[in-house]
């Protein structure tokens, strides 16, 4: 059993993670801010799992060093797992000041505590595949980073932390950038996956805010969940000398936008309108993660296809949307 500290836990893969760690039989440590969240959707698998009467809750404002310190000295947590972030790009283009710090002061407050107190804690940060904007496809975990959006830049400085915190203090950080989560319990509708199986299963029309040509990489719920659980093996075990580095993990996979709603449509028996509205001009155009490094170092292999994972998606939305009925 471990003693694990999380931020981030009532975001999609917080719920997901949080409940693998009980079921784990770890002792849980969940970070929640005390202010209203500025989620348009606040819906969580944490809370409709009411998964926090099961952990230790800690209502604190990341942005406050002391009491960050003091909440990593009270839980003594073998690992932090820090998920926190404003996901909605959105969100973040109109709040420059609060995307910043709740991915980088966060990561600095976190890191603090862990040098002054318990430096042998394995600290994984979690980022994106959006670090990668501008570079050519498939993407490597040593090209070059140049950010065009502010969330980019607050990822990018909350790597730059979790490295240098490595190198210049000997703390043990691992980045870790995926593609994009999907699975059940992601309530983000804006999302292409949740919102193309919603909108088959209530017989609406599929809207795409781009040409349908933009490409995107991919990664199952349950995988990026067994990311964290591969990273904390190797690293109790002795097997890891990788610290303050980044590794990729997806499914490596180059799928257009309409691919992967001619594929969601096929496996759940639907022909629904498709409306390209070819508004989004600022999106990344081609994403594509490159894992051979996770493989190399790690022994990492994803357990799920992308059409296993697209049937277990559908599987749970379905379940969910009958029950909501």
């Amino acid at each position: 059993m471990k003693r694990i500290l999380m931020t981030g836990a009532t975001g999609f893969l917080g719920g997901w993670l949080t409940g693998h760690f009980l079921q784990q039989g770890h002792e849980v440590h969940v970070v929640r801010n005390p202010g209203a969240s500025i989620r348009k959707d606040t819906r969580s698998q944490y809370d409709l799992l009411d998964l926090g009467r099961r952990c230790t809750e800690h209502r604190i404002d990341l942005m406050n060093q002391q009491a960050v310190a003091q909440t990593v000295a009270a839980a003594a947590p073998d690992v932090i797992v820090h998920m926190a972030a404003i996901g909605d790009v959105g969100i973040c283009a109109r709040n420059p000041t609060l995307a910043f710090n709740t991915s980088a002061l966060s990561t600095l407050n976190l890191l603090e505590a862990l040098r002054t107190g318990r430096p042998d804690t394995l600290f994984l940060s979690h980022t994106t595949d959006k670090v990668y904007s501008g570079n050519p496809t498939p993407f490597t975990e040593d090209m070059h980073l140049r950010p065009s959006h502010i969330y980019e830049a607050a990822k990018i400085a909350q790597e730059n932390l979790t490295t240098v915190y490595a190198e210049q203090y000997g703390l043990k950080t691992i980045t870790i950038r995926c593609g994009n989560y999907f699975g059940g319990y992601d309530f983000n509708f804006d999302r292409i996956i949740p919102y193309v199986i919603r909108q088959n299963l209530t017989g609406g029309p599929v809207e795409l805010r781009s040409n349908g040509k933009f490409t995107r990489d991919f990664l199952y719920i349950e995988d990026a969940v067994l990311v964290n659980d591969l990273l904390i093996e190797k690293h109790f075990a002795g097997h890891f000398d990788a610290y303050g580095e980044a590794f990729n993990f997806s499914l490596e996979v180059k799928l257009s936008v309409l691919e992967l709603v001619e594929t969601l449509c096929r496996l759940m028996g639907h022909k629904p309108d498709v409306i390209i509205n070819d508004q989004a001009k600022s999106e990344i155009p081609d994403m594509q993660l490159d894992c051979s490094k996770a493989r190399r170092v790690l022994g990492w292999q994803p357990r799920f296809t992308l059409e296993e994972g697209l049937k277990r998606s559908i599987s749970a939305y379905t379940d969910y949307f009958a029950a909501a009925a």
